[in-house]
């Protein structure tokens, strides 16, 4: 675990002459330019999620970041890599639940939906510095071979889930191993003496999750379990008594003028950083009108959407759940786009879709489901549709 002398990130709002959103000077032709790895939220972009919700630090360490239910950009959350501390971006992601109760405690009565049962095991519960940077992880001890700590209850049916948790060795050299299905099988995973989140698919019918040490005297600490029915791990949700939601953050450009936004032509530009859940479909960048028949978008599916009175009109450029560049360029009957310096995928018929409204970061308030769950670096746009060659180049 790194010095607990690190800072904690605190992302600052500034005023308009700070913004890093500058109109007409940015040498390039671009007229909107957002850099998401300085932890600073554009003032002229809104912020809104109304629950709490956790990122990692500049430091390494998970950190609890409040409501943002009035459109509060200090709320946003600017993500770190937790190995090597590098900014990952602008971390957005849909409403998510833990399923489990005592995601730290790993208390054995009390649960409305869970408890925790040992086997084998001795508890040492004070003094144990977490991912958090605080004393709340839970050391056990195998008192005998094979000790186990598993959930009482089953979380699920046969929904595609995920179990993460952060775990590290105190003393031993013995096998960890896991279950998703109450003990009947077990798998070993390898640990370090540092924390390390590990996350595991869970589908099947009865999902007990839970741990087992399987040398007598060997010991680990453990912290955050967390289950929920996604493709890979989301941002850690902290549990007591009862299962608790974190809703989806919003983070969008209102007014489209500002951006210096060209309804005949455009390109723009994403960098995505990080995913941190591989689910269906997840939108990047998004330019929606107030309802949903007029759309462009970047996703995870489909590089460039234009979706134009109701009907999709482009759908191209294969895209992944890696980080990855995006560069996509529209105009009447000419789209085009370019992934991670990959050759350009063109169409060449389709309408424009019509009055768009707002630019939305990182996923969609028309369909918060199909938010980005991950990091995103930057965005650019240029009012003008970017020859093929340059959507090559600079997404390179």
């Amino acid at each position: 675990m790194r010095s607990l002398l690190g800072r904690f990130h605190r992302p600052m709002s500034r005023g308009a002459m700070g913004d890093m959103l500058t109109m007409n000077s940015l040498g390039d032709g671009s007229t909107l330019n957002l850099d998401f790895t300085t932890g600073v939220l554009d003032s002229r972009l809104t912020f809104t999620r109304s629950t709490t919700a956790t990122y990692i630090n500049s430091s390494g360490y998970v950190t609890v970041m409040g409501a943002a239910a009035t459109n509060d950009p200090t709320k946003a959350r600017f993500d770190y890599d937790p190995a090597t501390l590098a900014p990952r971006g602008l971390l957005i992601e849909s409403q998510a639940t833990n399923l489990l109760n005592f995601s730290e405690t790993f208390a054995t009565t009390g649960g409305t939906n869970n408890n925790w049962a040992d086997t084998n095991l001795t508890r040492t519960s004070t003094n144990n510095t977490s991912p958090r940077n605080d004393a709340t992880a839970l050391q056990i001890t195998a008192s005998a071979g094979n000790g186990t700590i598993i959930s009482s209850a089953a979380i699920g049916t046969s929904a595609s889930r995920t179990l993460s948790v952060w775990l590290r060795r105190v003393t031993g050299t013995g096998n960890i191993q896991y279950t998703l299905d109450n003990g009947s099988t077990y798998t070993t995973q390898a640990i370090t003496s540092s924390w390390v989140r590990y996350s595991f698919a869970a589908t099947t019918a009865a999902q007990r999750v839970g741990f087992r040490i399987v040398t007598s005297g060997d010991a680990i600490e453990i912290w955050g379990a967390q289950v929920e029915e996604s493709v890979g791990a989301s941002s850690y949700i902290s549990t007591g008594a009862s299962q608790v939601t974190r809703n989806v953050d919003n983070c969008e450009l209102l007014d489209l003028t500002t951006m210096g936004f060209n309804a005949s032509a455009g390109t723009i530009y994403t960098d995505v950083g990080v995913r941190l859940n591989t689910g269906s479909t997840r939108n990047y960048t998004f330019l929606p009108a107030s309802g949903i028949n007029n759309q462009i978008f970047e996703g995870s599916s489909f590089a460039l959407n234009v979706y134009s009175s109701g009907s999709f009109v482009a759908q191209i450029g294969t895209s992944s759940t890696s980080a990855q560049k995006i560069a996509a360029a529209y105009s009447l009957n000419d789209y085009a786009v370019s992934i991670a310096g990959a050759a350009v995928v063109t169409d060449t018929s389709g309408a424009l879709p019509s009055s768009l409204t707002k630019l939305t970061i990182g996923g969609t308030v028309v369909n918060p489901a199909a938010s980005m769950n991950g990091c995103i670096r930057s965005f650019k746009y240029w009012p003008t549709r970017l020859p093929n060659a340059q959507l090559q180049s600079i997404t390179t």
